[in-house]
């Protein structure tokens, strides 16, 4: 039972990293790793969920209200539409990569 926590866990980790990784571009965080673009290529096939596994393990905490955020900013780029501007009523989440 404790298993299937942490594998739940860990998929959320791993769609959360995967995901700031689209945002950021494959090709810019190889060049900050100082790595080829294709051995980032190949960190996501295996390396990132085992990553992610660990981290569950360890108690690494994902926030929900980033997850949120990140949903968002992807269904506006698929659907070519703008965000909502924040307002001075309106509170904004910043996610920084």
């Amino acid at each position: 039972m404790e298993n299937a926590r942490y594998r739940k866990k860990a998929m959320r980790i791993e769609t959360q990293l995967l995901g700031k990784l689209a945002v950021f571009g494959q090709a810019k965080f190889a060049k900050f790793m100082g790595v080829h673009e294709s051995q980032v290529s190949r960190m996501k096939e295996d390396f990132i969920s085992k990553a992610s596994m660990m981290l569950a393990i360890l108690e690494y905490g994902v926030d929900d209200t980033e997850i949120v955020e990140l949903a968002r900013r992807f269904a506006a780029v698929l659907t070519n539409k703008k965000a909502p501007a924040a307002t001075e009523a309106d509170s904004q989440i910043t996610i920084n990569f």
